[in-house]
Formats: structure tokens, sequence, C-alpha cells
């Protein structure tokens, strides 16, 4: 097993409205989200220790399995992936530059609030949907991810500690089986410039999926 420890994405933003939620419901924050772990921790699994193509990489490679023969084959397609998220949002918010700009501010991490964290889940959610509607043509991608949803079964449930004015999270994935050789390291620095975005919005979006971002956008919506 391979235990994780970190920071929630968005901690102290989501501690604040989490807060509001047990006060309003009643619920302990640790009790809020368990239903959002599966898929969370399969995710995770794919990024950090399942990983076809790259040491570290984004969630989204399973899905590429069968479908790009090469590290360098799937870094094209996720750039290709990040470079469309971008051009759809300068489209759809041409006439709203603050509201871009806060964008990338929430999707690295810097602010957020509720309209970008929806926005950015809404933006993950309709790219999961077109690639789970093309995995037909690949039916190793979905053995692959047949194959992390049976190895996240029975996994524990994360845990959330409050710390002062910080929320911190602890889970665990399986190691990997059989480890390849050593995958392709993505260093952003060593990207063109034109694309450290488009791989920033490829590697950092998977965190508007995680299970407290999801359980307050979804009370929210009520």
């Amino acid at each position: 097993m391979k235990r994780i420890e970190g920071e929630v994405p968005f901690g102290q933003m989501l501690l604040w409205w989490l807060d509001e939620l047990q006060n309003e419901r009643g619920i302990p924050v640790a009790e809020l989200s368990h239903r959002f772990d599966r898929p969370y921790l399969a995710w995770e699994s794919v990024r950090l220790v399942r990983n076809p193509f790259f040491n570290k990489g984004t969630g989204f490679e399973g899905y590429l399995v069968g479908r790009t023969n090469s590290a360098e084959e799937a870094l094209d397609y996720l750039l290709a992936l990040g470079h469309q998220t971008l051009d759809s949002q300068t489209r759809l918010y041409r006439h709203q530059h603050g509201f871009r700009r806060r964008l990338m501010q929430t999707l690295r991490g810097e602010r957020a609030d509720l309209d970008t964290l929806q926005e950015w889940s809404v933006t993950l959610g309709a790219l999961l949907a077109r690639l789970r509607a093309e995995m037909h043509r690949s039916p190793q991608a979905e053995a692959f991810r047949h194959e992390t949803y049976r190895q996240v079964e029975g996994l524990p449930p994360i845990q959330y500690l409050e710390e002062g004015d910080e929320l911190k999270q602890v889970y665990e994935i399986r190691d990997a089986e059989h480890p390849s050789s050593p995958p392709l390291y993505i260093d952003l620095n060593h990207l063109r410039s034109t694309d450290q975005e488009a791989w920033q919005v490829a590697a950092e979006i998977g965190k508007f999926g995680h299970p407290l971002v999801r359980e307050v956008l979804l009370v929210d919506s009520h």
C-alpha cells in the first residue's frame, strides 16, 4: 500500500464552507463525502502509481491506453486537451477577462470561489464524459479502467484532519503490482511556453473531482 498524506485542495476555503454545512445539517466534515471516494481513489491510483506513461501523471492516462503508443504521444494528446479547454474558455468568456483570470488563479490553487470551482468541475465532467464515450475504440483502455476500479475496492475511506485553519487528508492506494521501466517525467520548465498552461490544465483539473469539492458543489446547487 502507498500512503498519501497532504493538504486537501482549496483546504482553507473548503473548511469554511464545510463548517457551514455541518452547522446546517449536523453532519461531521469527515462523514460528508465518502460516497465520492472510489472514483477519486481510482483517479489518484492512475495519476500516482498505475500510470502507464508518466512518472507523475494527470489521471487521464488510463483512457489513453491502446490509443497512444508512447509517452510522447500521450503528452501530445494531453497538451491538445489542455489547449482545447483554454480555447473553449476564451470563446465562452471572451468579454469576461476577470472571470478567465480567476479561473486560472483557481486552477493554480491561488484562490477559489464557488463559481470558478463549478466551472472547472463542469469542464472536468465534460472531458471525462467524452473520453468514456470514446473508450469503445480501445478494449485495452476499458480493461485498464476495470482493473483500476477493482484495485480500489476495499480501500479505507479518505481521512480528514483539521489542523488549525488547514484541512489535511490521508488515504491509501495500492502500489503497482508489476512496476515497468521508469516512465517519462514531465518538467513544466522543459515544455514550450505555449504548452505550459495547457499542461497545467491537464495536470491540475483532476482536483476539481475531489470528494469534498464535489460535496460542496452538490449541496450548493440545491
